[in-house]
């Protein structure tokens, strides 16, 4: 009888499972506002505005004075039936948790480096391309999805300049004409100069550029031969950064840098349906002599990439910055983008420009994390149950004969899974809320 009595003491001051579902809610709460809000401002907030270089007879006051902050994001491509080929609820929910992740990104970066100008390098829909004349009501639906998810916050105090890709248009002789004219009507022009921090912006659509159709192809080469006039007739011309949707062609093999992820560490040269991996190599020379930028920025192979390339006739290179996806669902691990500052130059320097390629969190792994946890929850409560479930065990069966105890014992064993389940909900019913107020929030701001 004392042994019965101190079971039954022992049982009434134990609280091990409501004291473990205390804790774990207040952990799950931590764990979602942290992977679905605060990541985004960790790991955003760590990429800081690169600094022109000076040289070593400038100062460093006038380089820098009065820069412009230049966002640079890429093939966001957001997702869609002709993606992975699903339709229904499954597109539905692919559909969310990659326009969640591209909408929480684009926000914060607005928010925490707060860029005069964005520019999109293009593929601003996986399948706009495919959506013809008697579909526009279905791409205008999924342009009206693309608009929601990449917001401008500031729209009076920045300006954002979205470039077609191959995926919105078609590249070389397959452009599709009315994806085209359809894209020029309702996002904008596809070539565009833009005049910011002592630098000319070359929009160049590089996609027309490679089509053998005169009527096509004259808008960008129409461009490239106003920059070639315009540096000839100007030698105190502006510096030209030129943009692109599609990397220049390069020699095979040359390496990308460290910051590539693919296990090809140089950018490969395939072509098929309606893409190429590079511009073909005359478009690349016609380019880099005719405009001869300071700079290239491309976009298409959502991986990040650094080359060199010479110039003919000049002994000159100019640099050429690939700027990786923005979105977790490309095949690329991590999703990337780019920081720009562009320096006007002001007593004597000349303008400046500095890069910095940043990376966004790492999607998979905040799932991962999520399934580590649940698992280590569920072990929790599993111990926790079964420690509570033995005590009360013990206790009633205390006095009682053996058969009665190992009866006592077997239904234990079987209501033990009730128990778990009721305990991980009582979790979840603060956890879930949690996770809800995270997305709406970045519905609300």
């Amino acid at each position: 009888m004392e042994l019965q009595a101190k079971l039954q003491q022992s049982l009434a001051h134990s609280k091990r499972p409501r004291t473990v579902v205390r804790g774990l809610r207040a952990v799950w709460v931590a764990a979602v506002v942290y992977g679905e809000v605060g990541v985004y401002y960790w790991r955003i907030g760590r990429c800081r505005w690169p600094e022109p270089k000076t040289e070593a007879d400038a100062d460093a006051d006038a380089i820098a004075g009065r820069p412009t902050r230049v966002a640079i994001v890429a093939d966001a491509q957001i997702v869609d039936h002709y993606s992975y080929g699903q339709t229904g609820m499954l597109l539905r929910i692919v559909e969310f948790f990659t326009d969640i992740y591209v909408r929480k990104a684009y926000l914060v970066l607005q928010d925490v480096r707060q860029p005069a100008i964005v520019v999109n390098l293009g593929d601003l829909m996986d399948g706009g391309r495919e959506l013809l004349e008697d579909a526009d009501e279905a791409w205008l639906a999924e342009y009206a999805r693309f608009r929601s998810v990449f917001r401008n916050r500031a729209p009076t105090a920045r300006r954002v300049f979205e470039m077609a890709g191959n995926h919105d248009i078609g590249i070389g002789n397959t452009v599709v004409p009315h994806a085209l004219s359809r894209f020029h009507r309702r996002v904008g022009a596809t070539n565009q100069i833009v005049a910011a921090g002592g630098h000319r912006l070359a929009l160049v659509d590089t996609l027309t550029l490679e089509s053998d159709d005169p009527a096509v192809r004259s808008g960008a080469r129409r461009l490239v031969e106003q920059l070639r006039i315009q540096r000839e007739s100007n030698s105190g011309a502006p510096p030209t950064l030129l943009f692109s949707h599609v990397p220049l062609w390069r020699a095979a093999n040359t390496p990308c840098g460290p910051l590539r992820q693919s296990k090809h560490g140089a950018l490969l040269s395939r072509h098929g349906y309606q893409f190429r991996d590079q511009l073909q190599r005359n478009t690349t020379e016609y380019l880099l002599e005719t405009v001869r930028p300071q700079a290239v920025f491309s976009g298409d192979d959502h991986d990040t990439c650094s080359v060199t390339h010479p110039m003919a006739g000049t002994g000159e290179t100019v640099s050429e910055h690939t700027i990786g996806a923005f979105g977790w669902a490309s095949g690329v691990p991590v999703a990337s983008y780019a920081l720009l500052t562009l320096s006007p130059g002001v007593g004597g320097a000349p303008p400046a420009f500095a890069l910095q390629h940043c990376f966004l969190p790492y999607q998979l792994g905040i799932y991962k994390a999520y399934v580590l946890l649940l698992a280590a929850s569920l072990a929790l409560l599993l111990r926790a149950c079964w420690w509570r479930r033995r005590l009360a065990a013990a206790a009633s069966a205390g006095g009682a004969g053996q058969r009665i105890r190992a009866q006592t014992e077997m239904r234990s064993r079987l209501s033990l899974p009730l128990d778990v389940l009721r305990a991980a909900g009582a979790v979840a019913l603060v956890a879930a809320p949690a996770y809800v107020a995270c997305i709406l929030y970045f519905y609300a701001v």
